[in-house]
């Protein structure tokens, strides 16, 4: 039987992830209008947002590995896409 709070719990994760990043992109140098620059397409912007999610997630350092290896194609791209800002 689920949770009856749980889409209610999920809904607050979510609005609260969105603040943080919000509130986070202003005191980084990689604001979201710096985000779009580097990742103009919608497929890398999704890619982008599924890593951070595995990221900030509470999975394993092993589960977070194992995702960044079998996504390596799509997801290395977007990661050097980033990394290369910072460089």
């Amino acid at each position: 039987m689920p949770n009856r709070y749980s889409k209610a719990a999920r809904a607050a994760k979510n609005l609260t992830n969105k603040q943080l990043g919000e509130e986070l992109a202003k005191l980084s140098p990689l604001n979201d209008q710096k985000l779009r620059e580097l990742l103009p397409r919608k497929r890398d912007k999704e890619c982008f947002a599924e890593l951070m999610a595995m990221v900030e997630g509470e999975a394993a350092k092993d589960k977070q590995l194992a995702y960044l290896s079998k996504n390596l194609q799509t997801t290395g791209k977007v990661v050097l896409k980033v990394l290369k800002y910072f460089v």
